[in-house]
């Protein structure tokens, strides 16, 4: 029996018109993007991963001290991690429940891949003049698993995916029609918050900057008079609002910790980080730009999908070789940011990825910081969208058929949702160790000192509130504790190495006076936990004096 199978195109287009009438496009993605997220983030919720990656808490945690810490307040901001993320996170960590489950953290996450995928199919709409086009790139960009892990955490890949497809639409309007001002205005902001969320930002607007001269260039050649003023107003008008916040940054690094480099210079920069690696002969890709290319191909490819991956390469082919598609070149570049930037960070040293397959067997780990891949899914939507537009029906329906046997790979686990794989098995997984569970069961109040840089316990999963802990950035709380443990402490966790255990447990003077203060109550090969068994003095007029009423410490 023949069974005829025929997609009426028409009737199609019909029917998305008749939605479009009703609803409007960019809210019916918006609703399926939300649908997405919130099933989503439920099920991570029901299987405790939302907090599986280590930053993830410790983003969480940024931003529960700037309201509820010893120190409260916006330095609490600290000089590595930039700003924009934690702040909107904020306004959620203020509520215990939101904080502790990384729910405060899944809603700025998903609320950024709405808004991603709404700018995303007004991007592709825009440029291909085709709905279903644009459906297709959006879907493609909704349904990914890392993408949809991702946003149900407080990881800070989705607020920059925000910026970034919001700064991408509105930088792609200037360009396809420079007489309006306002969408190069609107650009610049947004690149002002992607330069404040990641430092992939900063390459974003410097890319910007540079295809916009790249845009006047031919006119200013052609008419130097008439255009060079044109250009200058234009660069002004962009770049003043656009690195405003590297300036901030290097200021506020300057004034908050006195070096204005050292988000890069000190001993928690990702820099520090690679000079280890490097150190130990485990950074593959410093110096080797064939191996940094194929490092984050191969990590992109696996974000995105090899089939989806492939596809998107062809349609960016495709694109640049459409010569009605006007300044498709400089659209092309910015698009393809992300895989610029890691290709050159990777080379210069200053990004690592350790992916399985590529990574050698001899390292110690195989498996690191491969969500990096997941900023190259707006690149792959893109030009995927823009393939299904340039395609015959039949065309259309074999690339509708490779997405969804995409999807089935995920499902079945032939191509692993490595996002999650990182997370959970891979060295950015947050450690769980007995002792977190130990004082969880044992805690019965007092101030706790640790070193949470080396993250010994996990602060949202041992029950203590944040407000009764001591870590680095609680001055002078940390200085003063690690000469004198007893004046705050009730509890102090050290782990081996760490500083606490170094300036207290190494050396045998400030061990045998740690211990006239303090009995261990917790012993492991590498986490000791003790617990004060007297006050600094046992007068009650001078404990009166000393003891700190706001926040119940000593001064």
């Amino acid at each position: 029996m023949n069974l005829p199978l025929r997609i009426d195109i028409r009737k199609i287009n019909e029917f998305g018109k008749k939605l479009d009438r009703l609803f409007g496009w960019s809210q019916i993605i918006g609703f399926i993007a939300l649908v997405f997220a919130v099933c989503a983030t439920s099920y991570y919720l029901q299987n405790d991963l939302i907090v599986a990656y280590g930053d993830a808490e410790s983003h969480l945690n940024i931003a529960k001290r700037v309201v509820d810490s010893i120190t409260p307040g916006f330095a609490q901001l600290g000089g590595i991690w930039l700003p924009v993320p934690h702040i909107l996170m904020i306004p959620f960590v203020s509520v215990d429940f939101l904080w502790r489950t990384g729910l405060a953290g899944s809603i700025v996450s998903g609320f950024s891949f709405i808004v991603s995928s709404i700018f995303l199919f007004r991007l592709l709409r825009t440029t291909t003049r085709s709905t279903l086009a644009a459906v297709f790139g959006a879907m493609v960009f909704i349904t990914n698993p890392n993408i949809l892990y991702l946003q149900s955490t407080p990881m800070t890949e989705l607020p920059l995916l925000m910026f970034f497809m919001l700064s991408t639409y509105y930088f792609v309007l200037f360009l396809q029609n420079d007489k309006r001002l306002l969408p190069l205005i609107a650009a610049a902001f947004f690149g002002f918050l992607a330069t404040l969320s990641r430092y992939d930002g900063w390459f974003l607007v410097l890319v910007e900057a540079g295809v916009l001269v790249l845009f006047y260039a031919p006119k200013v050649l052609r008419d130097w008079r008439k255009y060079w003023p044109i250009l200058q107003g234009k660069f002004i008008t962009f770049a003043t609002p656009a690195f405003f916040g590297i300036l901030i940054w290097f200021v506020w690094d300057y004034l908050i910790l006195g070096d204005p480099f050292y988000f890069t210079n000190s001993q928690f920069s990702a820099k520090t980080q690679q000079d280890n690696w490097y150190l130990r002969g485990e950074l593959p890709a410093y110096h080797n730009v064939g191996l940094s290319i194929l490092y984050y191909m191969v990590t992109a490819m696996s974000n995105v999908g090899v089939l989806l991956f492939v596809f998107s390469m062809a349609g960016c082919y495709v694109y640049v070789r459409d010569k009605s598609q006007k300044s498709r070149y400089l659209i092309a570049l910015v698009m393809a940011v992300p895989f610029i930037f890691y290709i050159v960070t990777l080379w210069l040293g200053q990004s690592v990825i350790f992916i399985p397959h590529i990574t050698p067997a001899t390292f110690e780990w195989r498996l690191f910081n491969v969500r990096y891949g997941i900023m190259a899914l707006p690149f792959a939507a893109f030009f995927a969208g823009y393939l299904f537009k340039m395609t015959k029906p039949a065309g259309r329906g074999v690339l509708l058929m490779m997405m969804g046997f995409q999807m089935a790979m995920f499902i079945v686990g032939y191509s692993p949702t490595i996002t999650l794989e990182d997370g959970t098995v891979g060295l950015s997984h947050a450690k769980r160790p007995d002792a977190e569970r130990w004082l969880k069961k044992n805690y019965d109040g007092g101030i706790v000192f640790m070193d949470d840089y080396a993250r010994t316990i996990s602060i949202v999963r041992s029950g203590i509130p944040m407000n009764q802990t001591i870590y680095v950035g609680n001055h002078p709380y940390w200085e003063d504790s690690l000469r004198f443990p007893e004046r705050y402490s009730t509890w102090i966790v050290m782990q081996k190495n760490d500083t606490i255990w170094s300036s207290l447990y190494s050396n045998p003077q400030t061990r045998d006076y740690l211990f006239t203060h303090f009995t261990k109550t917790y012993t492991s090969p590498d986490i000791l936990i003790f617990k004060r068994t007297r006050p600094l003095t046992e007068d009650p007029k001078v404990i009166k004096e000393q003891f700190h009423p706001k926040v119940g410490l000593f001064n």
